[in-house]
């Protein structure tokens, strides 16, 4: 109850800094880059790099702020949830075809039974995605960056772990990760696991973070969502077989009630 008000006052700071973030956000940019559209032929070669340097700053500056805004509205939003039936390994092949950094080898370890869950196919994408940027981010500076990608069926759940080599998570951050706002990046909104953990909840699944120890010591970083497993999948053969059987149940109840109304 606690947690359910507290993640509706962080929900409400959301929506507000969202709105009034927003608005000046377009004509900052488009003032700039009308100014240096006007001014660049005027101006001495100096002062023209000066003009365009700024410029750039200003429009990337917003471009992160609005980044920022649609975290905050992603997380104020109440999500709706379109569930169908969703392969989570052939969602980890797709998503990982986008990923294809040079400088960083990603393995995967797909299990080989079926990994069905009802779920929404655009969310579950999200968190893979968010899961794999964190990833990339905690590499930064590691000689021999390494991501993995594991499923795997326990417990009638299906498994998903995103694993780096990295530095992991800070210790004083293990308990509050997931809270809006708690991030270690320097220019973090501190919300995207948050939105993880929102989007996971409403698959009626489990998310949770781990440091990796190798010799007493922190080697990496690990995420495990544990989505339950589709627990019927409904087929024209299946349907078909059902109804036949229901049709034959009907004409043998129909059957013997003729035959006591005869006698």
């Amino acid at each position: 109850m606690v947690q359910a008000q507290r993640d509706a006052a962080w929900g409400e700071v959301a929506r507000r800094l969202a709105h009034e973030i927003k608005n000046p956000l377009t004509p900052i940019q488009l003032s700039a880059e009308r100014l240096e559209f006007k001014l660049a032929d005027k101006l001495t070669e100096s002062d023209r790099s000066i003009l365009e340097r700024a410029t750039k700053t200003i429009v990337e500056q917003v471009g992160a702020m609005k980044t920022m805004v649609n975290e905050f509205s992603e997380y104020a939003r109440a999500p709706v949830v379109n569930l169908a039936l969703v392969d989570i390994n052939d969602l980890v092949r797709d998503v990982l075809e986008l990923y294809q950094p040079e400088h960083i080898q990603i393995v995967t370890d797909l299990c080989h039974q079926s990994t069905q869950v009802m779920g929404d196919a655009v969310m579950l994408r999200q968190v893979l995605h968010n899961l794999l940027q964190n990833a990339q981010d905690a590499l930064d500076g590691v000689a021999k960056p390494v991501i993995e990608v594991r499923t795997d069926i326990q417990a009638q759940h299906v498994t998903l772990s995103v694993s780096d080599n990295g530095s992991g998570f800070p210790i004083e951050m293990m308990t509050r990760a997931f809270e809006p706002y708690v991030t270690s990046k320097p220019h973090g909104t501190g919300l995207g696991l948050a939105i993880v953990k929102k989007m996971i909840e409403e698959h009626k699944g489990q998310i949770s973070l781990h440091n990796l120890n190798q010799q007493k010591k922190v080697s990496g970083a690990q995420v495990i969502v544990s989505l339950p497993l589709a627990s019927e999948i409904s087929s024209p053969s299946s349907s078909a077989s059902k109804s036949k059987k229901t049709n034959n149940k009907s004409k043998k109840t129909s059957t013997v009630k003729s035959k006591r109304v005869t006698s």
